[in-house]
């Protein structure tokens, strides 16, 4: 798992995020302990020039919206700024759009409250929720109907009179055990508020005093010492979601009494008093759990841009399925083992995919249908136990083969092999001709083929799984996987190379994707094996050795260092170029928010006016012509900003947290 690394552009980024968001104290405070690190409230104060009063109710907010870490040394707090809480803050309009798509508008609505409130205890959620009742049963009905309730496009119903989509208590504590129970609500433990580094610390300093006084000798007294601390690190990090298994529990009694006739003396369901929560238990956004939604829908994306929407639609109802197994996008070092009762867990069958299939879906579509006998079944069915062994990671690789020369992309072109990478989120094949030397394959779309709607969706997980970027592994008889490491990376190295293309052009990409796969390279070898003069790749290559796509080292053949007896080698660094181009994206991010705060300076008197009561909903008819204009325009600003910022973030994920 990679840590975060706290740019320049990254913590301006973040403490813009926080201002915009909770204000300018708390924004103070989060931006002094990004630049001067951990700091008691001493040091916070002259640092910040801040009262001890205004400190501390800067602190409240950050600690109550989960964006500090705090930890007692010597009997003083020492506080942490949390990077990646900051950052989140982002996302969280993707993350509540992706709840109300999956899960329904009242998950929605309560994550919404837990977001604004930070993390918050059940009993004062549903009292918040009570006092909303009580007061809509005060307010008269319109036309005397107290119970008239609108229709979401969703089929959730919505309170005419509260304006929420949860109308009852028990309907909380539903919605709330159904969060919890997909984890994308945790438990709030004490070691949350503590930082990994301090958390780690404390359980070293825990072990070696009890197991290990007189220190960790010999290599099984390391591999004991490992694994107990990896076992404890574990324990911690599922701490939170200990509530879910604590429910499943309930869940199997509440059946089992179901099943033989049992009920409460008062004559109650056991499923309905079960799966109430305690009024002290404390709730909290699982973030780590909602990036992996994010990533499905990412993924799920990229397919139908690259297969269609049929095809897409298939691979998100797989992801969700799958995703049920999995609580983190990437897996920790020092806590997760690669051990084969994980891998053995995580897949799903054909039949699990296939229930949860729409029904209206036609998956007869969005694959070419062709003969039996122009198929080879045994080829297309092939089970792979193990991903596909690759010499050197897949970001470390690359095909330089049919991209020698200008001639062989256009003979490409021709054949129908001509790809366009897209900016964004995926790659758009738009074939020109199909077949080789311009004979076109003929699919057999005359007539309905004769398979069932099984066979035609087993298809479309068969196209999956030749695909290039292996989007999917069949790893079993009617067994599916999804090998994630290896596909972001593959993934991650489109993107970067998408970027290099356009910065230096189609040739510049294939000296970098040569130099991947062979490593250092002469300079006055590199020329012939990409079939270039000499003055061309030196153009090329200090070009993008200023945009820090490549690099040179010197290897002198004597001591006096001279042009003539020097070998000047070319290389490149795939992990160090996504770094820079990740904080290049979070200085355009940067840029975009900056610029949306000048937008909003500039029309702050128009902004105001569309604030008040009277003119919210009716800009066009109190306002007048003028200041309706600048409201619309500086409306449209603000909405293609934030969806460039959007857009940047979806890359974000790609490069670093899917």
């Amino acid at each position: 798992m990679r840590t975060m690394q706290v740019t320049k552009n990254l913590a301006e980024l973040c403490a813009l995020l926080v201002d915009d968001v909770y204000g300018e104290l708390p924004s103070r405070i989060f931006a002094c302990l990004l630049n001067k690190g951990r700091a008691t409230i001493p040091q916070l104060i002259h640092n910040t020039a801040l009262t001890p009063r205004q400190l501390r109710h800067g602190l409240v907010v950050l600690l109550q919206n989960n964006l500090l870490y705090y930890n007692i040394e010597a009997g003083h707090a020492v506080y942490t700024a949390n990077i990646d809480a900051a950052y989140n803050i982002i996302r969280i309009g993707k993350i509540l759009d992706m709840i109300g798509t999956i899960h329904g508008e009242e998950e929605k609505e309560v994550m919404q409250n837990l977001l604004s409130m930070g993390h918050a205890k059940v009993g004062d959620l549903r009292d918040a929720y009570q006092a909303k009742f009580k007061a809509a049963r005060l307010v008269p009905a319109a036309n005397g109907d107290a119970q008239h309730e609108d229709e979401e496009s969703t089929g959730s119903k919505k309170n005419s009179k509260t304006g929420l989509f949860v109308n009852s208590l028990a309907q909380l504590d539903d919605v709330l055990c159904r969060l919890i129970q997909a984890e994308l609500v945790a438990m709030v433990a004490d070691d949350l508020f503590r930082s990994p580094e301090d958390r780690y610390k404390s359980v070293e300093e825990e072990i070696i005093k009890t197991f290990f006084s007189g220190g960790v000798r010999g290599s099984k007294g390391k591999e004991e010492y490992d694994s107990k601390m990896s076992k404890r690190l574990r324990e911690m990090r599922d701490e939170p979601l200990s509530l879910k298994r604590t429910l499943h529990a309930k869940i199997s009694i509440s059946k089992r009494r179901k099943v033989s006739g049992w009920s409460y003396v008062n004559g109650t369901d056991a499923a309905e008093s079960d799966l109430v929560l305690e009024r002290d238990v404390v709730l909290r956004i699982n973030y780590e759990k909602c990036t992996v939604e994010l990533r499905n829908q990412q993924l799920a994306h990229v397919v139908s841009e690259l297969y269609g929407e049929t095809t897409g639609e298939v691979y998100a109802v797989l992801l969700q399925q799958l995703s049920k197994k999995i609580s983190r996008c990437q897996a920790n070092p020092q806590i997760d083992d690669d051990d084969d009762d994980a891998a053995q867990a995580l897949r799903v069958s054909t039949n699990e995919i296939f229930d949860n299939l729409d029904p209206s879906l036609d998956v007869s579509s969005g694959v070419g249908k062709v003969g039996a006998k122009m198929t080879d079944r045994k080829s297309a069915n092939r089970i792979l136990d193990v991903p596909p062994a690759t010499k050197k990671p897949l970001i470390e690789e690359a095909e330089v083969a049919d991209e020698a020369s200008s001639d062989e992309e256009e003979a490409e072109e021709a054949n129908g092999h001509a790809v366009d990478e897209d900016d964004d989120e995926g790659v758009d094949v738009n074939p020109t001709t199909n077949g080789v030397n311009g004979a076109k394959v003929k699919f057999n779309d005359a007539g309905p083929a004769k398979l069932t709607r099984k066979e035609h969706f087993r298809q479309h997980l068969l196209l999956l799984c030749e695909d290039q970027h292996h989007f999917l592994r069949h790893c079993a008889m009617e067994q599916w996987t999804v090998d994630f490491e290896p596909l972001m990376r593959s993934l991650q190295e489109m993107e970067l190379d998408t970027v290099i293309e356009r910065t230096v052009g189609q040739t510049g990409l294939r000296l970098v994707r040569i130099l991947r796969k062979v490593g250092k390279m002469d300079e006055k070898t590199l020329p012939n094996l990409a079939l270039m003069s000499k003055g061309d790749v030196q153009r090329l290559m200090l070009k993008m050795q200023m945009s820090g796509y490549v690099d040179m080292q010197e290897v002198p053949r004597d001591n006096n260092r001279t042009a003539s007896r020097t070998l000047f080698l070319y290389w490149t660094d795939t992990r160090r170029c996504l770094d820079r181009l990740i904080d290049s994206t979070y200085k355009a991010m940067l840029r975009c928010l900056q610029r949306l705060v000048v937008e909003r300076q500039m029309e702050q008197e128009v902004l105001d006016t569309v604030k008040r009561d009277d003119v919210r909903g009716r800009e066009k008819e109190v306002m007048e012509g003028r200041f309706y204009n600048r409201f619309v325009r500086v409306s449209e600003v603000q909405e293609k900003l934030l969806a460039h910022a959007m857009r940047l973030d979806n890359l974000v994920g790609t490069l670093k947290d899917f």
